[in-house]
């Protein structure tokens, strides 16, 4: 299998990962890391108080109850304190499918609403994760050993929008290297720039 796919902008680098894919999520949430919660989405809630109303994405105390978030003052850092959790659906960050695997920095695989990026010559446009083109092709690949997950399944699960976690039968290794030049025959050697 080949895919395309989207890494880290440089100042939000996608780390090396060696690791074992064991679960797919279909329709998942996406819970914003702190990181993405300071950068970008407070500075949004500062110009625009319907930004999460509008983004679907939902704001939790630490005790687990929910917030309105026109009761926050996004002014201050106490903003951070907040879980913010975007439900599934069309416009959610990950679209139909997260693809897990352990990893310390918290990064993951998964899906695109916005495809159009994939066209472009330059994919260094998230924030550490890695956006999969195609991911549906690949998780059917990683699901064809576990039991009732066949592609028809697959699909029908994801036009009922429910968050649907599934564990991975035979566990796939998953390896993200960093590779800025490599060999491609007999004396031939390939040289790309650096873009960390």
């Amino acid at each position: 299998l080949r895919h395309t796919a989207i890494v880290g902008k440089i100042d939000r680098q996608t780390p090396i990962v060696n690791s074992k894919i064991n679960e797919i999520i279909v329709n998942p949430y996406w819970n914003a890391p702190v990181s993405i919660v300071r950068k970008d989405i407070i500075p949004l809630m500062r110009k625009d108080p319907n930004y999460l109303k509008d983004s679907h994405i939902r704001l939790f105390a630490p005790d687990g109850s929910e917030v309105d978030p026109m009761t926050v003052d996004w002014s201050t850092d106490d903003a951070e304190k907040y879980r913010f959790r975007q439900d599934p659906g069309a416009g959610n960050a990950m679209a139909s499918v997260k693809i897990n695997f352990p990893s310390p920095d918290g990064v993951y695989m998964h899906d695109t609403p916005q495809q159009s990026l994939f066209g472009k010559l330059m994919r260094f446009d998230s924030s550490g994760c890695v956006r999969v083109q195609n991911v549906r092709d690949l998780v059917t690949w990683i699901l064809r050993d576990t039991p009732g997950w066949d592609r028809q399944h697959f699909e029908a699960t994801i036009k009922t929008g429910e968050n649907t976690p599934v564990q991975v039968t035979n566990p796939v290794p998953v390896h993200f290297l960093y590779l800025s030049a490599w060999s491609t025959g007999p004396g031939v050697v390939q040289f790309r720039d650096d873009i960390y």
